[in-house]
């Protein structure tokens, strides 16, 4: 997304300009900080303009084909050539419900990719995963099933040109079955490690009276793979969920997660209190450090507000690979619910994860109103984007807009943009009993100037499809 062949919205607010402003020499944390946000949204020009002068928002782009509920957005950008994108999707439209997109100029134009390829009479089925090498390779992932069992495994497939995808073969399969997994590659040029592919899933026993954490890494591009154990077995209900994860330019490969102690009467335990659970390897995924918390957050109670749809809560991170001021450090992106409404919060690491900051709100004071399906990364010059949905702009609290904040000054303040004028009704999922939206966004960095966001959007007034947006800085 380099080229000026989109129409994009011009702003003229200041505080978006603030993006662009010079990096602070300090390499802290905002440590004890009770809010980073700008103090009002940003409003969206209705003049469509080239993006001259930057920065600009891109208008959203729908890269499904519409027809049956799309949902859930990782995307990434090749590495070596970030024109190249690749989105994943739980997508209704395919045979076994998960699709793959791919555009070859930078967002413009999408391909759509249906996997129906089994491995031993597993099947695709859901947590779409994707990722890039830095040979140009392409790689998605899922869940794949067993009709008519409870069991399953993570398969992966790769392609050279986004067109032509190998055969599936098994990544990880420990146990009777995955949830909850993740997928990324090192990048980074400088790594030991470079090229090697990582899939974190926890694996279900049989009759599910226990779930432990793994990690399967690869070193010679997906064809074999070894599943190494994270965390110690939890005994139902404790339960680990939600992995994620993003590696150093040295290779160190850092893992995150929500534990639920099972304490007490609510969902995740007493007053639903979750823990944000961190680890890391650096020795390509052979061995894990002894996890530890990185924060406390409370669980909505209940199904979304004014819905029937349930919200995951990933703790997303990323970090920074630049050399910049801010190099190494790391984030962390998640939900809290205040007792009134979910709001999203960033929480940073300065020495590796041995201790992290208090949590910074990425939403202004006078956001009240829910914020959810928060993502985030890291750009090539270390500045940090977050994206997510929000409802501020509806005093009904029910319809939501995607906003995103990209943090210049590590992670210390995030001023908002606003990505889309229309409105998204959460209700229009397809489903008229119980609801689902999706368990996850996405959003990656298009080189070093273009924040890219993926979301689940419905303001078309049909079932959910996936949407691209963005921010372009220069």
């Amino acid at each position: 997304m380099s080229s000026p062949r989109f129409s994009l919205w011009q702003y003229g607010v200041i505080g978006i300009v603030g993006l662009l402003a010079v990096l602070l020499s300090a390499s802290v944390c905002a440590m004890g900080q009770t809010n980073g946000a700008t103090s009002a949204p940003v409003e969206v020009s209705s003049t469509v303009v080239i993006c001259s002068p930057a920065p600009c928002v891109v208008p959203p782009t729908q890269a499904s084909e519409g027809g049956h509920e799309v949902a859930d957005a990782p995307i990434v950008a090749d590495p070596l050539n970030p024109t190249h994108l690749l989105l994943g999707s739980v997508d209704f439209n395919c045979e076994f419900g998960m699709g793959f997109f791919t555009s070859s100029d930078g967002g413009s134009g999408w391909n759509r990719y249906c996997p129906s390829q089994g491995i031993d009479g597993y099947f695709p089925s859901d947590d779409p995963m994707v990722g890039y090498d830095r040979n140009h390779v392409a790689y998605i992932a899922g869940i794949y099933e067993h009709g008519g069992y409870n069991t399953g495994l993570i398969g992966i497939q790769s392609s050279t040109d986004g067109i032509n995808w190998s055969q599936p073969v098994t990544a990880l399969k420990e146990g009777e079955y995955p949830f909850y997994s993740w997928l990324t590659t090192d990048t980074n040029l400088g790594s030991p490690y470079l090229s090697n592919l990582y899939v974190s899933a926890v694996i279900a026993s049989e009759d599910f009276a226990n779930n432990q954490l793994y990690v399967s890494h690869s070193n010679d591009g997906g064809i074999s793979w070894q599943a190494v154990a994270v965390a110690p077995r939890q005994i139902s209900p404790k339960e680990d969920f939600n992995t994620n994860m993003t590696v150093g330019k040295d290779g160190t490969v850092y893992l995150t997660w929500m534990y639920c102690d099972a304490i007490g009467s609510g969902y995740c335990g007493t007053k639903d209190i979750a823990y944000m659970v961190f680890s890391k390897s650096s020795d390509g995924g052979n061995t894990w450090s002894k996890p530890k918390s990185m924060a406390s957050i409370t669980l909505l109670p209940t199904l979304l507000p004014n819905t029937n749809v349930g919200v995951t809560n990933y703790p997303v991170i990323g970090v920074d690979n630049s050399d910049g001021p801010y190099a190494g450090n790391l984030y962390v992106v998640m939900y809290t619910w205040t007792g009134t409404y979910m709001r999203v919060q960033v929480v940073c690491s300065t020495d590796g994860g041995n201790t992290w900051s208090k949590p910074v709100p990425v939403a202004p004071p006078s956001d009240t109103h829910d914020q959810f399906f928060p993502w985030l990364s890291v750009s090539p010059t270390g500045l940090v984007g977050v994206s997510w949905l929000d409802r501020r702009n509806d005093p009904a609290n029910i319809d939501y807009q995607a906003f995103a904040a990209i943090s210049s000054d590590g992670g210390q303040t995030f001023p908002n943009v606003q990505l889309t004028k229309k409105f998204s009704n959460p209700n229009n999922n397809g489903y008229s009993d119980s609801a689902w939206m999706g368990d996850y966004t996405g959003n990656t960095w298009d080189g070093p100037n273009y924040f890219i966001a993926a979301w689940m959007d419905s303001s078309n007034g049909v079932d959910m499809q996936d949407v691209v947006g963005g921010i372009r800085l220069k």
